[in-house]
């Protein structure tokens, strides 16, 4: 490649970076016009977006992109009008010109993605901005005046440009972290060195009585000693303090305010408020709390999800919203702050909240069954479960706040939501300050050491066997905090026990995890240290059980724990061989109606209910299965949809419709796969819907004992 070449490619990639920016910078200035109702700053607000225009209509003419070009040159016609006329931007103008900056953002992703910009890009837009034009010019009876605005205009330089600064890479600004991460680990081998030094002084000193022909040396060499171990402790301080300073500086080279995260918020609220025929506004607090870019990058698209959600499912139509007493626009709150090395991020809105009620049927859990609440508005986060009756472009699918909480535990976070008192739901994510480092416990599971964020960790107890108990279904452990559930973690991770007998007292982490606290029972527990942080890498990525990998002094590694992870396993756990629950229940066999025209998936999903311990009885088809029912009566139906006589969705109608069998619990297990036919059964009374093309025995066993 030339130099030629290369300079060429420097100026475009910064060009591209300029695109981006600018396309923002106008959006955002467009919404504040659209958002203020002050007449002389509508006028400054559109006077800047001239400027806006001009100069990066000038910077794509030197580099000859001429689809942007255009663009700006008759957005700048648009403006030049307003601004030489003192007139104000009315809304399709606005709109227009909203689209434009979509034009332009477009034209910037694809310079990014390293493709040329065809020369139709924006010709669209263009003849939409010419047209307006014209339709003015029709008005008043004259012709458009088509060349640049008359008297020059005078572009000021940027601050930016003159003020010292510079562009560096977000690659490069991780690797100096990692890089000042390292030097921070590597104190802690200097220290260990030190300590080494002053061992072998003290041995050294112990030759002096070993004859006189070996005292003089003996002492020489103890002296030599004293003073290495000396110079290792004063370079660790030194060195300490120079790589601490290093990597204060780099860490606030790489942070960003938080509102950067949430530019082009107040441009969703807006379009897809007015797609849903709904008024809402958007409001930001903390947004000047600087964040670790990483974090800043990862998080955006949750919080852009979650604010659509916001408004596409919880802000009412004006009319709602004035028979329930509230003001006609709604109102989306993102909030930030800070809480010890966690950061707390919360998107909260004033609408109608969580159906607790729509929501236990799309999560198959009948209403009156439910004693946690807040264990309920968490299956939100579950794949395919929708707190909306209807399918739109906006929501209704169940996917997205899935992806939301998997993208939150990718940056080593936890995502809850709950109620807001006064009407609406409140999501809130809380994150590390930084991916670079974290500060860890270590623990021993059989041969393999672990991590844990120290920011979840409450504190370490030991526990001793009679300890664990049941409650209900669940086994839990008792604490000075009270009873929780726990995880045994080495047979959570299926690796050999490393402790003695369970009758001895054994370590175990209190843990906060969304949920309330548990309890992870491990071998043993080796120290506290900050460590650095790798990411796990795309063939590791899917791994829930692990959030990064952290590099130990000795430079081995440990893996972090995720601890949502370690709570969904403590809502399951089993007690550790040779415990003993002190008061023993005594289960009861529960009696299944299978239901299925299909004699070989009756005799399936009987041998799989029978190993679980459950009495089954069967029938060919809905008549029949409800002749048994009222007969015989039964604990659980689990029935086919397609079947003769009557089918699945008759067979749960007629089951809820009768008064001895109303609170039966009903389990859907059919081929119909399609999001309809799940609504139908579910609005007929159905507890859980499950598909046959996607069956699990395990998942199914767990449907069953939930249900019963």
């Amino acid at each position: 490649m030339t130099k030629s070449e290369e300079f060429d490619r420097g100026l475009l990639h910064m060009f591209t970076e300029e695109v981006g920016e600018r396309a923002t910078d106008i959006e955002q200035a467009l919404l504040a016009i659209e958002d203020t109702g002050e007449a002389d700053e509508k006028l400054r607000l559109q006077e800047q977006l001239l400027r806006m225009a001009h100069s990066l209509k000038g910077a794509a003419g030197l580099l000859q992109v001429r689809g942007v070009e255009a663009i700006c040159h008759w957005m700048e016609e648009v403006l030049s009008i307003t601004v030489n006329e003192q007139l104000v931007l009315e809304k399709s103008k606005l709109d227009l010109l909203l689209t434009a900056a979509d034009a332009i953002r477009d034209a910037a992703l694809l310079l990014e993605s390293g493709e040329t910009l065809p020369p139709a890009h924006g010709e669209s837009v263009v003849d939409a901005l010419k047209a307006a034009i014209a339709r003015r010019a029709d008005h008043r009876g004259g012709k458009p005046k088509l060349g640049p605005p008359s008297g020059g205009l005078k572009v000021p330089v940027r601050a930016s440009d003159t003020d010292g600064s510079m562009r560096v890479s977000a690659d490069r600004l991780d690797t100096l972290l990692y890089r000042s991460g390292e030097l921070l680990s590597f104190n802690a081998i200097i220290r260990r060195h030190a300590e080494e030094a002053s061992l072998l002084r003290e041995q050294a000193r112990k030759l002096r009585g070993v004859g006189t022909e070996f005292a003089t040396l003996a002492a020489s060499i103890e002296i030599g000693l004293r003073q290495l171990a000396t110079s290792l402790r004063q370079d660790m301080r030194v060195m300490h303090s120079t790589a601490t300073a290093l990597d204060h500086e780099v860490r606030h080279a790489r942070t960003q305010p938080f509102a950067e995260a949430c530019k082009g918020f107040d441009r969703v609220v807006r379009d897809v408020a007015s797609a849903s025929g709904k008024l809402a506004e958007l409001e930001i607090k903390g947004g000047e709390i600087e964040i670790d870019r990483s974090i800043l990058s990862g998080l955006q698209d949750s919080l852009r999800h979650l604010v659509r959600n916001a408004v596409a499912h919880g802000i009412q139509r004006p009319e709602e919203r004035r028979a329930a007493g509230k003001p006609e626009k709604g109102k989306v709150l993102i909030t930030a702050a800070i809480s010890g090395d966690r950061m707390e991020v919360r998107v909260e809105d004033d609408g109608r909240g969580l159906d607790v009620a729509l929501l236990s049927k799309a999560a198959g859990e009948a209403l009156e069954e439910v004693k946690d609440e807040a264990q309920l508005l968490r299956r939100v986060f579950e794949p395919g479960v929708s707190t909306s009756a209807t399918v739109t472009n906006l929501s209704g699918r169940g996917i997205g706040l899935d992806i939301v909480k998997r993208n939150v535990e990718t940056l080593r976070g936890t995502a809850e939501i709950s109620q807001v008192p006064t009407g609406g739901a409140a999501f809130t994510l809380t994150l590390p300050l930084t991916l670079a480092t974290v500060r860890t416990l270590e623990v021993i599971a059989g041969k393999h050491v672990l991590t844990i964020d120290t920011a979840s960790v409450q504190r370490v107890i030991r526990i001793h066997a009679q300890d664990f108990a049941m409650s209900g279904h669940r086994c839990i452990v008792r604490t000075p905090i009270g009873p929780i559930p726990f995880v045994d973690l080495a047979t959570w991770l299926g690796v050999q026990l490393g402790r003695g007998d369970i009758r001895q007292a054994m370590p175990a982490i209190i843990v906060d995890a969304p949920g309330g606290p548990i309890a992870v029972l491990v071998d043993a527990v080796a120290g506290e240290q900050e460590l650095l942080a790798r990411p796990l890498g795309p063939r590791l990525a899917k791994v829930r059980r692990y959030s990064a990998g952290t590099v130990l002094p000795d430079g081995h590694i440990a893996l972090l724990l995720n601890v949502a992870a370690l709570a969904e396993a403590a809502a399951e756990a089993r007690l550790p061989d040779g415990a003993r629950v002190p008061q023993p229940i005594p289960t009861v066999r529960r009696k299944v109606l299978v239901v299925d025209d299909s004699k070989y998936i009756r005799t399936l999903v009987k041998l799989i209910l029978e190993g679980a311990g459950y009495d089954v009885v069967m029938a060919s088809n809905g008549k029949e299965a409800f002749d048994q029912l009222r007969d015989r009566g039964a604990d659980v139906v689990v029935a086919d949809v397609d079947m003769p006589s009557m089918n699945g969705f008759e067979l749960t109608e007629a089951i809820r419709q009768s008064e001895r069998f109303a609170d039966t619990p009903v389990v859907l297990v059919t081929g119909r796969g399609t999001l309809e036919d799940k609504v139908r059964g579910l609005r007929a009374g159905a507890n859980a819907y499950l598909r046959k093309d996607q069956f699990d025995a395990q998942h199914f066993l767990e449907t069953m004992r939930r249900v019963v």
